[in-house]
């Protein structure tokens, strides 16, 4: 992994940045428990579920931090190459990030489609080649969940996350090229603050870009892509659908929770509970929640070796639930837990794409709509 710079191989070096860390452990309701605790009591109303919504969303600031950058004060953007087939056409553009960063991405537009499309923001899982995956070049088609949604009609755009394709260390268009560059000017930040930051700036150029419609967008990853689709939505509430396979495990149950800080810098705070997981102050459920009552689908592998113990995700999903229930949208909240390994398969992907369309297609109503309710296992 020695071309991400946010992994050991590449430059991260979590003990050295815990030696200059100020920064002191906070606490919420689930700190000190070892298992899931509840996110609605009986009887509890959706203005009472908003007021712990907001605590829960101020302890997870607290845990990702700040990054310093600041957008432009317009989109700016270009596209660098254009290609077509008899299905699609794929453009390369590059948008600004911040007044001195730049972003890469693939934009694929269905041909002969009826603008304005809705649009979906595809996030890559960990590939060197980044963006290159999800459209579909040169990879396996199974990943290609990108340009199979162009194919059934949305306006798709497919980043390079930080560290990857044109922003991995080693690549002329990269503004960070260590952990230190990182955080020396993102002293309070984390990495997956900076990707959810980031993906908003392609929520901002979709806005702004000819023949999407900026009222319906999504996002939809795997892996890494996964819990970025995640953290990208709690962010920014235009994304206004989410579709998250694999990726997500409790920290509580997970094998090897310093991923999330050794192994990475995704979320380095959460390394000051290293030794104590049962104090970190939430868990995925919580950051689910948090979501709602947003249609998302969360697709996850019962063999998943990367991500293992995922059989927690049916009792996160099933805490999650009464959130949306207060809602009114508990059709809103759908999954595929399948007997499998760290994959989206066809079935999980089919599934996603018609939530897609039914929470952003032409027909989709402002209000929130029922739909599928029980879980469904997958064989």
């Amino acid at each position: 992994m020695s071309y991400l710079w946010y992994w050991p191989s590449g430059g991260w070096d979590f003990d050295a940045w815990r030696a200059t860390c100020t920064w002191r452990p906070v606490e919420g309701s689930q700190s000190g428990e070892a298992e899931l605790v509840r996110l609605v009591d009986r009887g509890q109303t959706l203005d009472e579920w908003l007021l712990r919504k907001a605590k829960i969303a101020a302890v997870v600031t607290e845990l990702l931090g700040r990054v310093e950058d600041t957008p432009p004060a317009e989109p700016e953007w270009e596209v660098l190459e254009t290609h077509a087939d008899p299905a699609l056409v794929r453009r390369r553009l590059r948008y600004r990030l911040t007044p001195r960063e730049w972003g890469y991405a693939w934009l694929l537009m269905p041909r002969n489609a009826i603008e304005p499309l809705p649009a979906v923001i595809a996030l890559h899982q960990t590939v060197p080649d980044g963006k290159d995956e999800p459209v579909g070049l040169n990879v396996d088609p199974e990943r290609a969940y990108g340009r199979e949604l162009a194919e059934r009609g949305f306006a798709v755009l497919v980043p390079d996350a930080i560290g990857f394709g044109e922003r991995a260390k080693d690549h002329w268009n990269s503004l960070y090229r260590s952990a230190d560059g990182f955080f020396a000017v993102h002293p309070e930040g984390s990495v997956m603050a900076k990707m959810a930051y980031d993906t908003s700036r392609a929520v901002d150029l979709l806005q702004v870009l000819p023949g999407t419609d900026a009222s319906r967008v999504g996002c939809i990853g795997h892996s890494h892509g996964g819990y970025g689709t995640l953290f990208a939505m709690m962010a920014d509430e235009r994304i206004g659908a989410g579709v998250i396979s694999c990726g997500i495990s409790g920290f509580r149950s997970d094998p090897t929770p310093e991923r999330w800080w050794r192994m990475t810098a995704l979320i380095p705070r959460l390394g000051l509970y290293e030794g104590r997981i049962a104090e970190i102050p939430i868990d995925f459920h919580h950051l689910l929640a948090l979501v709602a009552p947003r249609p998302l689908f969360v697709s996850a592998a019962l063999r998943d070796a990367i991500f293992p113990n995922t059989e927690n995700v049916r009792q996160m999903l099933k805490l999650v639930r009464p959130v949306y229930e207060l809602y009114g949208a508990e059709g809103w909240l759908r999954s595929w837990v399948f007997d499998g390994d760290h994959c989206f398969p066809r079935q999980a992907r089919s599934r996603a794409y018609r939530v897609l369309a039914e929470a952003l297609g032409p027909s989709a109503s402002k209000e929130l709509r029922g739909g599928e309710r029980e879980e469904v296992l997958g064989t």
